[in-house]
């Protein structure tokens, strides 16, 4: 097991400060548990003091107060072994690929950079980085990351390494600059602008918190009222269509009423008719057997009995008058027509009258909402809300003709229908 255990080999990437990309020196570990140099994470909580909160670089898990920094032993034993054992890292890496910096010292297939050097301006994979990790004439050269526009990092007037910047002009600068037109400029290295910047954004950052914050809450008014114009909608539809319902119902009462005193006229007249038409039948009847009792009368050769029988043929043969059929179905009928187109008219009349005088108002209301609306800031602006919105509604109703048909109209007492007898 313990042969085991010491075959077991840690690639350079574990052992890499993700702050100064080297590997660590006197490493420490912080609360998040990622590691870095005992140096590198010291100034940058030091940068983060000003801003009075303390991050992790790597995962930015944020601390209330500052931790307090250790070396962490079994680390610095590891990474002590690893410098111990001479292990070539640059030997197996991959050929740098179309979207890879590649190393500008490789001959033939060229590696994939590992590091970019800020004064040499040159980027190098692992085995010709050795120099500037193991040469103390290396060690003020600052590495970084693999950098693709290295070459642009220099500058074109003195063809140093821009490490400056001027904040009168805006723009970065080598060394050499702060001796020549940059001389009586503020000047500062790229680190102090850049913790410049960072905090300038940092409180940008909190600005536009508390304007998103501002903003989540005006929709969630906006929604709110969205929500109450919806709900108050719907209900006070459901307000008018059962009104206008109790109407229509109302209506079809009144319809049934009147269709039932037509039906029971007819049916009056179609007695009377049937009656009379009975009775015109029996005459008819009557009348053809006095007819077939004359023809046979007549007909008879003995004279006394002709005689005798005629004079009580004579007597007897009057048939009873049947009455003539008298009905005013059809003046009634025109007159209740007549009284329903009347009273139609004066319905819609009236629905007319109240729908136009009571949108127009409405309207002039909202037009003069609107203009108060207009005036004010979008941020103050607030939409009706919903008891408002239904007093309105209730109010536009009450204005809606009455549920009872009978009140449709003012001269209902002087209605034709009372004419033609319904």
């Amino acid at each position: 097991m313990a042969s085991a255990l010491s075959n077991v080999q840690v690639s350079r990437e574990k052992l890499l400060c993700a702050i100064c990309l080297e590997v660590f020196k006197n490493p420490a570990t912080i609360p998040c548990g990622h590691n870095f140099c005992l140096d590198c994470i010291s100034r940058c909580w030091d940068q983060q003091f000003s801003v009075g909160a303390y991050s992790c670089p790597q995962c930015r898990e944020s601390f209330i107060s500052r931790p307090m920094l250790h070396r962490n032993i079994i680390v610095c034993d590891i990474v002590e072994d690893f410098l111990k054992s001479g292990a070539k890292p640059g030997l197996g890496r991959p050929l740098a690929g179309p979207g890879d910096v590649a190393c500008d010292f490789c001959s033939g297939g060229k590696l994939r950079a590992a590091r970019s050097c800020l004064v040499c301006l040159a980027s190098y994979c692992e085995e010709h980085l050795s120099p500037h990790r193991d040469s103390p004439a290396f060690q003020d050269h600052p590495l970084t990351q693999p950098v693709r526009d290295i070459q642009e990092r220099k500058c074109k007037m003195h063809r140093k390494h821009l490490e400056l910047f001027c904040r009168n002009d805006k723009t970065f600068i080598c060394c050499v600059g702060t001796t020549g037109e940059h001389r009586e400029h503020k000047v500062v290295t790229l680190e102090e602008e850049a913790h410049s910047r960072k905090k300038e954004l940092y409180q940008i950052d909190l600005e536009m918190e508390k304007q998103l914050q501002a903003t989540l809450l005006e929709i969630g008014t906006v929604q709110d009222n969205i929500d109450s114009i919806t709900r108050t909608t719907q209900q006070v539809e459901l307000d008018i269509t059962n009104k206008f319902s109790a109407m229509i119902d109302a209506i079809d009462e009144a319809l049934k009423v009147v269709i039932g005193l037509i039906g029971r006229e007819q049916q009056a007249a179609l007695n009377q008719a049937n009656s009379i038409r009975s009775q015109l039948e029996q005459k008819c009847t009557e009348l053809k057997e006095k007819k077939l009792q004359l023809e046979i009368l007549v007909n008879k050769t003995d004279h006394f009995k002709f005689v005798q029988e005629s004079l009580c043929f004579s007597s007897s043969s009057q048939v009873s008058d049947v009455p003539k059929l008298k009905s005013d179905l059809h003046s009634k009928l025109a007159r209740a027509n007549e009284a329903a187109t009347e009273l139609s008219v004066q319905v819609k009349e009236c629905l007319r009258r109240a729908m136009k005088h009571k949108l127009k108002s409405t309207e002039s209301r909202g037009n003069e909402k609107a203009a108060r609306l207009s005036d004010m800031s979008p941020h103050t602006s607030q939409l009706p809300q919903e008891p408002k919105i239904r007093n309105e509604v209730s109010q536009y109703s009450t204005t809606l003709p009455p549920r009872n048909i009978s009140q449709v109209s003012p001269s209902r007492r002087h209605c034709r229908c009372h004419e033609a007898g319904f």
